[in-house]
């Protein structure tokens, strides 16, 4: 399962991206629909890419994730493990930095998905003042490599 962290904070790095291309206003903008993806499941890389106009613009960057704990639950008898990994997304106009909570469950042929939630906690730069929340999910592989990720949410900038 420690594959499926490193995987989970990859896609969290994803997320990150999105608070990169926010212009400085005077007030707080509307909230802004984006996704961050990781290419080819690296973890390390994140595209942040807004799904409505706005003052977020598409962007790109790295990632890294710490300081996460890791227990397991039984819901309906399946094993699932929860992790909550903090991810810093860095950016060509500041760092951004969200707390994630993400479920993963093992399937067949070495794979396990989770899916959780985000929210971001702090920032430097053009995110000072960013806040949002979205979902994610993931796909993995035993072997430490991501497969696919993709976090959803919102970002506004906070005054």
């Amino acid at each position: 399962m420690q594959t499926k962290l490193a995987a989970t904070v990859a896609a969290l790095g994803v997320a990150a991206a999105i608070g990169t291309g926010i212009a400085t206003a005077g007030h707080a903008a509307a909230a802004e629909r984006v996704a961050i993806t990781s290419p080819h499941g690296n973890s390390g890389l994140f595209i942040l890419t807004p799904l409505a106009h706005g003052p977020i613009a598409r962007d790109a960057g790295t990632a890294t994730a710490c300081c996460w704990t890791q227990r397991f639950i039984r819901r309906d008898g399946q094993s699932i493990e929860i992790n909550n990994p903090l991810r810093t997304f860095t950016g060509r106009h500041g760092t951004f930095t969200w707390l994630a909570q993400i479920g993963w469950v093992d399937l067949d042929s070495g794979y396990s998905i989770g899916t959780g939630t985000w929210k971001i906690v702090r920032g430097t730069g053009t995110y000072a003042h960013l806040e949002g929340h979205g979902r994610i999910a993931i796909i993995t592989a035993t072997n430490g490599q991501g497969v696919a990720n993709r976090a959803e949410g919102l970002l506004d900038l906070r005054r």
